[in-house]
């Protein structure tokens, strides 16, 4: 009995260990085939550039662009040059009358003898005076217009030693004093040319102006009269400093 029940117990022992070959021996779990990995994540960016093409334009060089005009430095127009020879007639006006002049007694035209004398430069005059209550008359050349001293005279550029011009008379006999400066206080100085008689050719007379300090003046040029003859005609012509 004891034999049987061992044979039995043999029996069933083997056919377990039968089991556990054929499973292990199961085609499905025979499959070779790997499972596929992990995900490990995104590989990490190996930080390599954009390999495209770099832009070819030509990089700013910071010239300016040679078309636009270069701005205003705001330099102040210095105006023309002032030299001498100075003519009078194109900075100071033949406006300030005197004496009879002011009751309209002195009258004035452009006339000019052929051919002009000297260099011609400036205005040609021709004055009239009638003697008046004053028994005096004469015109002052002066900078600016009717200035009587109350406004800064006209810069004279250094070097000048003589005022020049030329002057005749329509009959001859006319007596006129001619002048420069219109006052000491107005230009630190006053000259004239003592009384002139004149004649009927145009002739130069200058006052020596060497030996003043003139800066702006006002009084460029003048002249005075007295009353006899009546009327006093005569000519002036080529008035400049230089």
């Amino acid at each position: 009995m004891q034999h049987k029940r061992f044979a039995w117990t043999c029996a069933a022992a083997g056919m377990l260990a039968a089991m556990s070959l054929l499973g292990a021996c199961d085609p499905e779990d025979d499959d070779k085939t790997p499972d596929p990995p992990a995900d490990a994540g995104t590989k990490p960016d190996a930080g390599t550039p954009d390999a495209g093409a770099p832009d070819s334009g030509t990089p700013d060089s910071g010239t300016p662009d040679a078309g636009e005009p270069p701005p205003d430095a705001g330099t102040p127009d210095a105006g023309p040059t002032v030299t001498l020879p100075l003519a009078v007639d194109s900075h100071w006006a033949a406006s300030g009358y005197m004496g009879d002049g002011e009751q309209g007694t002195i009258t004035y035209a452009s006339e000019c003898a052929t051919p002009r004398p000297g260099t011609g430069k400036g205005t040609c005059h021709k004055f009239t005076y009638t003697v008046g209550g004053n028994n005096w008359g004469g015109v002052w050349w002066q900078y600016p217009e009717s200035n009587w001293g109350d406004l800064p005279g006209f810069e004279i550029p250094d070097g000048a030693s003589v005022l020049s011009f030329y002057a005749w008379g329509a009959a001859g006999g006319e007596v006129v004093k001619f002048l420069a400066g219109l006052s000491t206080k107005a230009d630190g100085f006053t000259l004239d040319t003592g009384d002139v008689t004149l004649t009927t050719t145009p002739t130069e007379y200058t006052i020596d102006v060497s030996r003043v300090r003139y800066r702006k003046v006002v009084g460029g040029f003048g002249w005075v009269a007295g009353g006899k003859p009546s009327p006093v005609v005569f000519f002036i012509d080529d008035i400049q400093w230089r």
